[in-house]
């Protein structure tokens, strides 16, 4: 029989790995609102290994918006997580998961692959993310689509950007 800790260490682990996964799930389905409630007031955002730039501070609903204009022109996307490690630190947790993106965009398409590193933390609300660094390491096709499928959001709105 497992003890209280090593039961709660599972529970946690597990609602871990699920909101871990929902951050792929959430944006293919283009279920914005939902993702936005995975977060933490703040996030410390890291995509400088695939995209250049900085690290930066957002706010989710800032976070989610960046992510409807990168999203919303693709005809479908695929964000898989596999290889999902927690490590628990009391009421923090390191993540780290092996990423493939694919993108879909009339014939084309574009699929990256790297390694995520989510940090989360427990709150009154749950178990939510607090910081999110991508890892790029490979990809296949084009970045031509990326731009051109934001290019179709603006000429086109096909999400709702003010939701």
């Amino acid at each position: 029989m497992l003890t209280y800790i090593e039961r709660r260490e599972k529970t946690d682990k597990a609602l871990i790995e699920t909101l871990v996964e929902s951050m792929g799930v959430l944006p293919d389905l283009r279920l914005f609102s939902s993702l936005e409630t995975l977060f933490t007031e703040k996030v410390a955002v890291d995509y400088t290994s695939l995209l250049g730039g900085e690290p930066y501070d957002a706010t989710p609903k800032e976070l989610i918006h960046h992510w409807k204009e990168s999203l919303c022109g693709f005809d479908a996307t695929r964000h898989k997580l596999e290889n999902i490690m927690v490590e628990l630190k009391g009421q923090d947790a390191t993540v780290k998961a092996d990423a493939t993106a694919t993108y879909f965009l009339h014939e084309h398409i574009w699929e990256g692959k790297g390694r995520y590193i989510f940090g989360c933390r427990y709150t009154a609300d749950g178990w939510k993310v607090s910081s999110l660094q991508f890892n790029f390491e490979s990809e296949k096709g084009t970045r031509d689509i990326l731009e051109k499928a934001r290019e179709l959001v603006e000429k086109k709105g096909k999400c709702n950007m003010s939701e």
